[in-house]
Parts: structure tokens; sequence; C-alpha cells
């Protein structure tokens, strides 16, 4: 539950940011190295570790998967709480990486095995709570002199929290491993790449806007700590009520256009306002129609990519996966740089119109393949606890 923009601190905070050991020494980094680290090492495991997760998924069941997923979440962010040195935390990153790509991945298929869509809304919802509750409290901690490792503590216990409620077993059709058949045949269809960069704007987009949310809403729009904190809060809070209301809504085909079109469009918008933002005013309405668009198109997208390919639904979601890992893990760099040198509006334009382009493409749903490259695996359910 860290709040990134904690490590600015100092004489120039334009250029620097600074970690406290508890021996009073400090490691001064530049924001772009903040970014480095909260998204380029992170969503670079994920990357690697997604492919790895199918296979292992089908193998230990996705319960099993889940559970391992939130140890190694903990293990990470525990990791990084008591590191002595900065090479520590970029493994620790990675620790976290690692299993957060094995919760994206086995986590939505638990959700639509136990319930459906609406499930599948609640799961979404659950992901965004913990961002809003990262920027608030984070920014809360900030404000009250905790330190940065009080943070990295309490995400340890956060992670480990879904250990006291998953369920004992849940039966699933086996998942086959992301072959070379499949993927070209993936690579090849238009309905993919349309899935992917909607996949981009609704899981992608959010994270890089919530790694420097309360930076730019300090900097650049000159609010407090608290009330950028609060915003932040605000703008996944409201991701987190909608995704599940998104879910509710997604009844029928003509549906997935209005969902996730027209909330790419919402968020775009909102992306506009923010790049805006000079008064708390237009701050609120840009992180209101941010957290409503960002939320609309979760449901109606992942059981779109779990239903395209019939039988292949961990590997589809494996495979559109790749986009929301490898666009943060460039962009947030980009962004702490572009916002240590005043240019984060014209980031923030371009994040709109990327945004806008993946609505726009995906006002209608994509159609069920007929058949399934390189097999469509046993249909029959088997033990996957």
């Amino acid at each position: 539950m860290p709040c990134w923009s904690e490590w600015r601190s100092g004489g120039a905070p334009e250029t620097s940011g600074r970690w406290r050991r508890s021996s009073g020494a400090e490691f001064e980094i530049s924001l772009a190295r903040v970014g480095l680290l909260s998204g380029t090492v992170y969503f670079a495991a994920v990357m690697l570790a997604t492919p790895l997760a199918v296979p292992l998924t089908a193998r230990l069941g996705v319960v099993r998967s889940c559970a391992l997923a939130t140890a190694a979440m903990a293990i990470g962010h525990l990791v990084f709480a008591l590191s002595p040195d900065f090479a520590l935390l970029l493994v620790a990153r990675a620790v976290v990486g690692t299993g957060g790509a094995l919760a994206l991945i086995a986590g939505p298929v638990m959700a639509r095995e136990l319930g459906g869509v609406r499930l599948l809304g609640l799961f979404g919802g659950a992901i965004t709570l913990g961002l809003a509750a990262a920027l608030g409290l984070g920014s809360l901690l900030l404000d009250l002199g905790a330190g940065w490792r009080v943070g990295f503590a309490v995400s340890v216990a956060v992670c480990l929290t879904p250990l006291l409620m998953l369920p004992a077993r849940i039966a699933t059709a086996p998942a086959p491993r992301v072959d070379r058949t499949f993927l070209g045949a993936a690579l090849r269809a238009g309905a993919v790449w349309r899935l992917l960069l909607l996949f981009v704007a609704a899981n992608g987009v959010p994270l890089i806007v919530g790694a420097w949310l309360v930076a730019y809403l300090t900097r650049d729009a000159e609010l407090p700590t608290a009330v950028a904190g609060a915003l932040g809060f605000v703008v996944f809070g409201l991701t987190t009520l909608v995704r599940p209301l998104g879910a509710r809504l997604a009844e029928g085909r003509e549906r997935f256009g209005l969902l996730a079109g027209g909330g790419s469009l919402f968020a775009a918008a909102g992306l506009l306002a923010l790049a805006g933002s000079r008064s708390l005013p237009l701050a609120l309405v840009a992180v209101a129609l941010m957290g409503v668009g960002f939320a609309l198109p979760y449901a109606v997208m992942v059981d779109a990519a779990q239903r395209l390919y019939p039988g292949r639904g961990t590997a589809t979601l494996a495979v559109l996966q790749t986009g929301p890992n490898v666009v943060p893990m460039v962009v947030i760099p980009v962004v702490g740089s572009a916002l240590t040198h005043r240019h984060a509006p014209l980031a923030l334009v371009l994040l709109a119109v990327v945004v806008a382009l993946a609505g726009a493409v995906n006002l209608t749903a994509p159609t069920v393949r007929a058949s399934t490259p390189g097999g469509s695996g046993d249909p029959h359910p088997v033990d996957a606890s």
C-alpha cells in the first residue's frame, strides 16, 4: 500500500526523491528512477511471469495458484519494508510482480467459475479498491509523518488477507498451455488486437495514472498532499463501485459497445480534464469521469476474452494481459520524466488519445471463434483446487 509520491522531498523536489533508512542515511533518486522501480521492474516481472502462470495454474489449480500469488506478493512487500539497500528493493518489486502475474491470471478465472460476469465485476472492483486504499492511506500516512516503510508493512497484511477467504476447491476445465499454434492464430485475429487495446485502456492506463496522480496534483495543480491523496482514493474508489455495476449491466451483446466503448470515451474525457486541472473543481470532474470510465469496460472485457476461444480462456487472458503489463512498464518512467520537466499535461493528453481509440474500435462485441487453434482442451471439468 505504498504512496510512490511520498518518495520526493528535500530542497529540490523536481529532481530528487528520498527513501529514509532507519539509520538516517538516504537514497537520492529522480522521479524517473522512482518510475523505473515502481513501474518498469514490477511490470517486467509480470510480463515474464504471465506465460508461466498458465501452465502453473493448470498444474496447481486456480485456488492454490491464488494462494501462491498472495504469498509471493506479501513476501515481496515484506522484503521491501525491511530492505537496507536499493538493489534489494528491485528484487522485492520483481517478487511482487511475479505474484501479481499469477493473481491476474488465476483470479479472474476463479471469479468467473464461481459467479460468472457479476463476480468478475466484484473481482475487478477489489483490484481497484487496493489502488484507492494505497493512494488514500499512503498520503494520509505521509501527512502523519509515517515513514515510507510503514505503507509496505501494511501491504503485507493486505496481501495475506485473501488466504482467509479462498474456497477449498472448485472444478474447472483444464487450462491448455499457450503453444505456438494458438499464439500465432491469436495474433492474426483482429478481435484479439481490439481487445488488447481495450485491456491497455481499462487496465494499463489506470495503473499509469495511479502511479503519478498524487505527485501530479500536488506539483502541477498545486493541491495539498492530503487532498490529492483523497482524490486518488475517489477515482479508484469509484472504479471499485462501478466495476460490479458494469457487470450487472452486461446483458446481451449490444451492451458490450455501451460499456466497453462508451466507458473508454468517458475515461478519455477524464484524462483531458485532468490535463487541464489547475483547481479542485476541475480535478473533481476529472476523477469522476476517470473513475466511471475505467470501470465500465472491465467485466465485459474479461468475459469476452475468456469466451473468444472456447476451451482457451486462461491462455487468451494471458495473451491479452501482456498489453497492460508492457505499456505501464515503458510509460510510467516516461511520465515521471515528463512530470519532472513540467510536461505531464501533454503525457495525459496522449494517454487520452489511446483510451479514446480503444473505445472507438470496441463499439461492437468480438465474435466467438468457432474453432480453437492448438486444440480446445478437455471440456469436462477437473479438480482445480
